[in-house]
């Protein structure tokens, strides 16, 4: 009887006005901070009061005591109810509503990993399948019991068996500081028994420029494991100097099968590329990918095979030939906010000019993790090691003419930082920065560039 009664005062304390303005407003001001410490105090027990009004089926007025305590200065308490108010949403079929108050809970504190595995399942329910699949991903990483993470594997297998399509989109400016990827050196000269001969170098050209893509993937299912999996892409480099332009569009169709812990698809391709608003290559070939998961242990991996032919003859004469690339990318759940990822890529390059073609191994190493107020950070180191097939003559540094085979050494740093500040809207702006540098045993091969991309990302 106790109980309820204080619970009944904690309610009318709880519904009571807020106090008027006006003569003696010092006194009524230092009454409502001691009632508003009064209800601090409680918050405790307006949770409880809460819990007791949804069993006893009342969630109407158990969502308006969340809602007022949502504004408590206990940190611990404004969570909970949040927490609790997400749930109503969730079990009234308001999906959007609840994400956008787990999203806010792990703005506060990223490390509540029931909240992350109910955040999966809202966005899950809400038919976000791709925002679904990375956070129930995350999720393997963290503290949960073993019958919870067998669930996240069901529902990751599901998504995998429900999505039947989705679009990307993404626009970006992008300052760069070498478009050319000129070396820097001033001429390049040969010494002669006239003296040097020398000719001045293509200089770095800074700009701006702007980029935009967009991806439509659609599987049309013909059994529950079995179906015809297609993409299309088309992506856009603008900058100032029309020079510079780049446009590459890609159409790739083919059967992709569902297993229980992953999924393998195989993609006859078709790509063309424009530069400077002229056709500049097509490509037809063929796609191998396949996805796994061990645990906390995702893999993809695949290879390629492609044709390339140029439009200008000149061009076609010198490098039309074929594609093999294969890739392996292991990537490690650490715990609810952070992953790290490897890879390692063989492509290998064979044109009509040997000297032209090449050999190239790829190795990366990257980590994610997800800060507070809603950040999170994705950065990778790359290394390319680069030998071409034969020799070629080039101008050396000391002014003479050498024939040898080019080697080169790519370093390249890669961070992105985004934000779900415009979650609700779909939006996520991210800023990203781009560091190249190539080491080459022909100078004039060597150059470095710094781009900066400022997008958006688009996901319907």
């Amino acid at each position: 009887m106790i109980k309820t009664l204080c619970a009944g005062l904690l309610l009318l304390l709880v519904l009571l006005p807020p106090v008027a303005g006006g003569a003696g407003g010092e006194a009524q001001t230092g009454a409502a901070e001691e009632k508003g410490a009064g209800l601090e105090l409680s918050g405790a027990q307006g949770l409880e009061l809460a819990r007791q009004l949804l069993e006893a089926g009342n969630a109407r007025d158990a969502g308006k005591i969340y809602n007022l305590l949502l504004f408590s200065r206990r940190r611990e308490i404004s969570i909970e109810a949040a927490f609790q108010l997400a749930q109503l949403y969730s079990a009234e079929g308001r999906h959007p509503e609840a994400i956008a108050l787990y999203m806010d809970i792990l703005n506060q504190n990223p490390a509540l990993a029931r909240v992350r595995l109910e955040l999966a399942r809202a966005y899950f329910l809400n038919k976000d399948y791709e925002d679904a699949r990375f956070q129930f991903e995350l999720v393997k990483g963290g503290e949960l019991p073993p019958p919870v993470l067998e669930k996240v594997d069901f529902f990751l297998e599901l998504i995998r068996r429900q999505k039947d399509w989705n679009f990307d989109f993404s626009f970006a400016l992008v300052p760069d500081s070498n478009i050319n990827q000129a070396s820097g050196g001033r001429e390049e000269c040969i010494a002669t028994v006239f003296g040097l001969l020398c000719r001045p170098l293509e200089e770095k050209q800074r700009g701006l420029g702007l980029s935009a893509g967009a991806s439509f993937d659609h599987f049309l299912r013909f059994s529950r494991d079995f179906g015809l999996r297609s993409t299309i892409g088309l992506d856009i480099l603008e900058h100032e100097q029309r020079a510079n332009d780049d446009y590459i569009f890609t159409l790739a169709s083919g059967p992709r099968y569902i297993f229980e812990s992953g999924e393998t698809s195989l993609q006859p391709l078709f790509r063309k590329r424009w530069i400077a608003g002229k056709e500049y290559s097509e490509e037809f070939g063929l796609r191998w990918d396949i996805h796994k998961i061990w645990g906390r242990l995702l893999l993809n991996s695949g290879a390629s095979f492609s044709n390339i032919s140029y439009a200008d003859s000149y061009v076609d004469g010198i490098l039309r030939g074929h594609n093999r690339f294969a890739y392996i990318q292991p990537r490690y759940i650490l715990d609810d906010r952070t992953f790290a990822q490897a890879g390692l890529s063989f492509s290998r390059n064979s044109v009509r000019m040997d000297a032209y073609g090449e050999d190239s191994l790829r190795y990366s190493l990257g980590a994610y993790h997800f800060f507070a107020y809603g950040f999170s950070l994705f950065a990778e180191l790359s290394l390319i090691e680069t030998r071409y097939h034969d020799k070629q003559w080039y101008v050396t540094r000391d002014h003479r003419f050498d024939e040898t085979r080019r080697e080169d050494k790519t370093w390249q740093f890669y961070a992105s930082l985004s934000s779900n500040i415009f979650e609700s809207k779909g939006v996520t702006p991210v800023l990203q920065y781009y560091y190249v540098k190539r080491d080459s045993n022909i100078w004039s091969r060597e150059y470095d560039r710094h781009r900066i991309n400022l997008a958006f990302n688009i996901r319907f």
